[in-house]
Order: structure tokens, then C-alpha cells, then sequence
């Protein structure tokens, strides 16, 4: 006894559908250390620019920027196929685009007060987060609908402690969201 035709489509759906499953998930696994490293890079960028003049604030975050790129390259390699490597320059190109779009944003609006240069980071990564979670990935869609928030919570409601604020909210946030895309 065969299968029918309908029957052997609806059986190719499940393949599709699982091994698109298995690819999201393998995703999220690398994902997850890679957020958790960002998590503990803010949460010592921000609580220095709380401890620290505005002025000071770039000796925080240059090597820490480094650091993080550098730990991103090396916790991204990890599994990699000939595909995934193919489609990297493409997530690069991303971050390199939105990078250059946050220093010009900086360097137009030149901010007149350091709560604004505080909040702008956390408000462009759950922008992001949210986006590629829209579009790819719905886990990411909570992460950065959670840092989203919370800067905004944080710009509202704790300026005095902004700093502060962001090291525990922002870098926890993206250290417990890299922990959630982990147990995926």
C-alpha cells in the first residue's frame, strides 16, 4: 500500500517545518552566549559611566567594544556551515551599518544632556532585537521589547541612577535573554 499524494505533501511539510524548527533553535544556542556576553560588557560599561566623568566614559567603552566584538566573532564560530558562513558578511554589513547610523545620530542631535547618550544604545538594541525578532525569530522580539521598556522605565522614572539602571536592567536583560535563547 502507497502513500498518496496528498498525504506524501503533508509529510514533506513536517520535514520542512521540523528541520526549520531545528535551525531556529541551533540559532538561538549560539545566540545565547553571545547576549550574555553583551550583557556583562553593558553591565561594566554602564556601571563605570556611573562611576566616572562623561568625559572618561569612551576609555570604558572602547576596550569593552573591542572585547565584545572580539568574544562575538569567536562564540559565533561555533558550528558554522558553509551556508551560515556564507550569509555572516550580511549580518556584519547589519551591524556595521547600524553602528554607523548610531555615531551620526550622536553626532547630529549632539546630545545636551548625558540621560539621552545613556538611553540611546538600549533603545536602538531592543529596536534591533525587536526587528529580528519580527522577522526571523520571535524570542528575540520579547528580548528587546524588555530593553525597549526598561530604558524607557529607567529614562522616566530613575535618572539620577540612569547609569546604574541600565548596568542592571540593560546588562542583566541581555544576560538573562541569552540564558532564555540557551534553554531553547
Amino acid at each position: 500500500m502507497g502513500i498518496s499524494k496528498s498525504e506524501a505533501a503533508s509529510a514533506l511539510t513536517d520535514i520542512e517545518r521540523t528541520a526549520g524548527r531545528g535551525r531556529l533553535l541551533k540559532g538561538y544556542h549560539v545566540a545565547g552566549p553571545i547576549l550574555m556576553a553583551w550583557g556583562v560588557i553593558w553591565a561594566i560599561g554602564y556601571s563605570g559611566m556611573g562611576l566616572l566623568p562623561p568625559e572618561r566614559w569612551s576609555l570604558i567603552w572602547l576596550p569593552l567594544d573591542v572585547l565584545g566584538v572580539v568574544a562575538t566573532l569567536l562564540l559565533s564560530r561555533g558550528g558554522k556551515s558553509g551556508a551560515r558562513t556564507s550569509q555572516a558578511w550580511k549580518i556584519w554589513a547589519s551591524v556595521l551599518a547600524i553602528m554607523a547610523f548610531m555615531i551620526a545620530t550622536y553626532v547630529v542631535f549632539q546630545p545636551t544632556s548625558v540621560e539621552p547618550a545613556i538611553v540611546y544604545p538600549g533603545l536602538m538594541t531592543g529596536l534591533v532585537y525587536a526587528g529580528v525578532g519580527i522577522a526571523f525569530a520571535p524570542r528575540y522580539l520579547w528580548i528587546g521589547g524588555a530593553v525597549f521598556i526598561a530604558t524607557l522605565v529607567g529614562y522616566f522614572a530613575f535618572q539620577p541612577w540612569l547609569a546604574f539602571w541600565m548596568a542592571a536592567v540593560g546588562g542583566g536583560g541581555l544576560i538573562a535573554g541569552g540564558l532564555w535563547l540557551r534553554r531553547a
